[in-house]
């Protein structure tokens, strides 16, 4: 069998990468028929090769079990969710970003926050990366217009499938731009340029950085948790997974509770406080949402 990965989608057509070239792929008709949509990531048995004036073409016959997937952006397999905000515009949605960390680390995805931008106002970059010190494997903060930060991240994205995700002009095509060293370069033979025209980012591309690779995802503003009940939402919290033992009550919440091991931690600072709002807030709505599940 010849596999290949896909790293771009447009328009039902497919580019994957397989032995040095990228093949313009459609998928087979099964994958629709049961509701199977290819994804960025996936890797894929190819059949039906081609080769045609305008390159190469094959048909994707199979999809490769997935270690992981996301919905919001939708790539699958990958290594690591870096979240990227910016330090004062557009503001940073900091209830989003609670939401998507909880969904990384509900599939075991290690996640990153970058606070980009962070040159529009450093104490306030400072302050969010202080935020999330206890959230997220790693904080960096960079600023791709001056380059500061850009070579940790890429320390980062060296190894293994890294995806970049956030709200739209945060400045994840930029960062990809500089870890690419130039915004219209060839990418370590995966893809012919990076073209964003205004760094509008309508599709999820994936890009060769080092010995790793890095997928460009499209920006967005909405996203709800899923298959979350809202007892198991401490467990994606790693400031309170594992921690209910300490409290009172063995059901313990960490909405108000007496007795509560919450109280400690935000007294030593292990939980920043509004992080713990937005938290309660969650909780609610995962509540709501439980108790209207069979209306």
């Amino acid at each position: 069998m010849e596999y290949g990965t896909i790293i771009k989608g447009v328009g039902g057509l497919y580019s994957v990468y397989y032995q040095g070239d990228v093949y313009t792929c459609k998928p087979r008709g099964k994958f629709r028929k049961d509701q199977i949509k290819p994804m960025i990531g996936d890797n894929v048995v190819l059949g039906d090769f081609a080769e045609t004036a305008d390159g190469y073409t094959a048909v994707i016959d199979e999809i490769l079990e997935r270690k992981n997937s996301l919905i919001r952006p939708a790539v699958a397999n990958v290594d690591r969710i870096i979240f990227v905000i910016a330090a004062v515009a557009p503001m940073p949605d900091l209830l989003l970003l609670d939401k998507m960390l909880a969904a990384a680390n509900k599939k075991n995805i290690s996640a990153l926050v970058v606070v980009n931008k962070a040159d529009q106002d450093d104490k306030v970059a400072e302050s969010l990366a202080d935020v999330y010190k206890n959230s997220v494997t790693k904080v960096i903060l960079t600023c791709a217009v001056e380059g500061s930060g850009v070579e940790t991240l890429e320390n980062v994205v060296s190894q293994g499938i890294s995806v970049m995700a956030g709200q739209s002009g945060v400045g994840k095509s930029s960062l990809v731009n500089c870890l690419l060293k130039n915004d219209k370069m060839a990418t370590g033979g995966l893809t012919k340029k990076l073209d964003r025209g205004r760094h509008t980012t309508r599709h999820s591309e994936m890009f060769s950085v080092g010995d790793g690779l890095v997928i460009d995802s499209p920006g967005f503003s909405l996203f709800e948790l899923t298959d979350v009940l809202p007892t198991e939402l401490q467990l994606y919290y790693p400031e309170l997974s594992g921690r209910v033992s300490e409290c009172r009550f063995m059901d313990c919440s960490h909405t108000g509770e007496p007795g509560c091991c919450v109280t400690e931690l935000l007294e030593k600072g292990s939980f920043d406080s509004g992080r713990y709002e937005r938290y309660k807030t969650i909780y609610k709505d995962l509540k709501e949402k439980e108790k209207n599940k069979y209306k």
